[in-house]
């Protein structure tokens, strides 16, 4: 029961902290990380934010679990968003 409670956090940690992240990365000078490596990783993050907050809105019946995956699919789609109108 231990390790099903682990997996649980692991996939809300997923979605609560790969949404903001995705989006911290859009906000990060290029002169840092080349702007392709910032663009592939804030894509490739919030993809995986998306994804499963997504199935944690549908599959879900809490309201909390909803907020969540609401929270982390709109903070994906925020870092696409920028991705796209920022490194054009």
């Amino acid at each position: 029961m231990e390790s099903l409670a682990f997996f649980a956090v692991f996939i809300i940690s997923l979605t609560v902290i790969g949404g903001p992240l995705a989006v911290a990365l859009t906000y990060l000078p290029p002169r840092l990380l080349p702007a392709a490596v910032l663009k592939i990783f804030a894509v490739l993050i919030s993809l995986i934010a998306i994804f499963i907050g997504a199935m944690l809105i549908i599959n879900v019946d809490s309201i909390g679990a909803r907020v969540t995956g609401l929270f982390g699919a709109g903070c994906g789609l925020f870092a696409i968003y920028r991705v796209i109108r920022k490194f054009k």
